[in-house]
């Protein structure tokens, strides 16, 4: 009776503690919330051109991308708020679209994905190693955004069709 009793108490313990790593298994498939507000410094490659920029999203609806090299480009500041564009080159201030500047566009494209994203649009997510990966079509293609499940902040961001591929560095949030 006694070996019996033992032998239910330990089929229970093993019951209870493999419940509770499955909860912490679950626990980890769920991706961090994705942050309001946040500031990265990214490496660009878009085509050919290789740019370094800090992109920064202040709300929702509301980001920047200050271009930090190549040193021509280096006076320009690209403000998105509310879908209109507002750049702004050595002081001069002026609204227009990303068009006007090729270079930049691969700030439009980063962030029509990160809305996209967090409006849950057609995205798949999976998770593997310890990365979170966001997989959507945007304007230019299929894109993929990789982010730390840990930390959650974002790793690096590529669109087939683009091509364009960035990498994140000193990821805030804010």
């Amino acid at each position: 009776m006694k070996k019996a009793l033992s032998v239910a108490a330990a089929v229970l313990i093993f019951l209870f503690s493999a419940a509770g790593c499955e909860k912490q298994m679950i626990g980890e498939k769920t991706p961090p919330p994705l942050p309001e507000s946040f500031s990265a410094n990214v490496e660009a490659v878009y085509n050919t051109t290789a740019i370094n920029a800090q992109f920064i999203q202040k709300s929702r609806d509301e980001f920047s991308v200050k271009i930090l090299s190549p040193e021509i480009l280096t006076p320009l500041t690209v403000n998105f708020k509310n879908g209109i564009c507002t750049l702004n080159y050595d002081g001069l201030d002026f609204k227009s679209d990303f068009s006007r500047f090729p270079q930049t566009e691969f700030g439009k494209l980063l962030i029509q994905a990160i809305s996209d994203i967090k409006a849950d649009i057609d995205i798949a997510k999976t998770y593997s190693d310890g990365i979170w990966s966001y997989s959507g079509s945007g304007e230019r293609g299929v894109f993929v955004l990789t982010r730390d499940a840990e930390t959650g902040a974002f790793l690096e961001f590529e669109i087939e069709g683009a091509p364009l591929h960035i990498v994140f560095k000193d990821f805030k949030t804010d």
